[in-house]
């Protein structure tokens, strides 16, 4: 993949999350992780490269394309505002 694109892809998770209001860090190690938007819910997204790391527990559980983390938290926050609206 071009280093250029992937750079944009992976600002368009993090600008979106953000947005979103989820909870972004930046690590020493050069990567990102998404922190849901409730502490008791024990997931992640920790950026892998171009792809996303969906942790629950910290037990890794799918790899997913910029798009589909984005699917994620998308779907995450219209059900965590649906709840408490």
């Amino acid at each position: 993949m071009n280093l250029t694109l992937g750079c944009k892809l992976l600002n368009s998770v993090i600008s979106q999350a953000k947005e979103w209001g989820f909870i972004c860090q930046y690590q020493e190690s050069s990567s990102w992780l998404i922190f849901s938007l409730q502490p008791d819910r024990k997931w992640k997204l920790q950026q892998d490269e171009d792809r996303w790391i969906l942790i629950v527990g910290n037990i890794p559980q799918l790899r997913l394309h910029t798009s589909e983390a984005i699917a994620f938290l998308k779907r995450y926050h219209t059900k965590y505002h649906q709840q408490n609206d």
